[in-house]
């Protein structure tokens, strides 16, 4: 099922709460993957620094003065994750992000609160939701940019479709809502389960040459560079960055969100009325709203 150009769901036609907190989100986001791969790089390095056995005065003490530079670089780095919290904006700027855009569909759908017999009121129901929602994320609203200040919380798309009949509304939502989430549900899904794959194999990679060195270590005594801590550390951080990613329960989690949307798809031939649209679309909403309780769940978890 499709729609035109005129009523499809852009990025810019979702309020701007949204749009302000999805890249807040994203550079939060970037922020926290770049300082932990400076963070585990720095202990690779250490390592791989750590491991010349030399007998040479100059260059064993150039080592050692490379291994404490890269140690306290990590210690930087580390203080500067735990004063700046971009994991604890990410998830915050997420759960908003994804509230708000349920919010904007069920306003867009007439939909609960937001039913289209309620004329303004159904405007200053969606401003004063906005607004609450905002105040529940204090510390958030100081990421914001000027794009929220400035910009629509009920932008011109979204009347447009809200003063669209009954089968158009249903059409759309079913088409950029549901169809769409599910797209995207299933490719994340096989995207994270490929990264917990390949992740797995090069633990166990790195953890195996790691015997394999320590095994011959014995072999090896005139040897200047001992590989077993290298590697050891090396599936370390593999596992670290397994963790942070958290690839596999995502993969989960969007496998199963997909399978549900397929089968919110299906209930949809059912929908008949103004008041079964309203009760569908705040079931969907629910359901889909599971992923931001998720993201809400490990923002608290982040500020612990």
């Amino acid at each position: 099922m499709s729609v035109n150009e005129k009523t499809r769901i852009l990025y810019n036609d979702f309020p701007a709460l949204y749009r302000a907190a999805d890249k807040a989100s994203i550079a939060a986001q970037r922020q926290f993957v770049l300082l932990t791969s400076i963070e585990l790089g720095l202990m690779i390095a250490a390592a791989i620094v750590g491991a010349f056995t030399l007998t040479d005065t100059i260059l064993k003490t150039a080592l050692a003065i490379a291994s404490a530079i890269l140690l306290t670089a990590g210690i930087c780095i580390t203080v500067i994750e735990r004063l700046s919290k971009p994991e604890r904006i990410w998830y915050d700027g997420r759960a908003i992000a994804e509230s708000v855009k349920t919010m904007a569909w069920q306003y867009m759908t007439g939909s609960g609160q937001y039913s289209t017999d309620q004329g303004q009121k159904a405007d200053e129901a969606f401003i004063s939701a906005i607004h609450s929602l905002l105040l529940e994320r204090k510390t958030f609203a100081s990421r914001l940019g000027s794009q929220y200040q400035a910009g629509q919380q009920i932008t011109d798309k979204m009347k447009l479709i809200r003063n669209l009949d009954f089968n158009e509304r249903k059409k759309i939502y079913l088409s950029e809502r549901i169809e769409d989430q599910r797209i995207w549900y299933s490719q994340k899904t096989e995207t994270n389960r490929r990264s917990a794959a390949r992740l797995f194999i090069a633990t166990i990679v790195a953890q195996f040459v790691a015997i394999i060195f320590a095994f011959t270590l014995g072999l090896l005594h005139s040897s200047i560079i001992q590989l077993t801590g290298v590697f050891t550390t090396l599936a370390t951080a593999f596992m670290a960055w397994n963790q942070m990613k958290r690839n596999e329960e995502l993969a989960q989690s969007y496998g199963l969100a997909t399978q549900e949307l397929i089968f919110i798809y299906e209930q949809a031939a059912q929908v008949k009325t103004e008041e079964e649209l309203s009760n569908y679309v705040i079931s969907s909403e629910n359901a889909i709203s599971r992923e931001h309780k998720m993201w809400l769940a490990r923002g608290s978890q982040s500020q612990q």
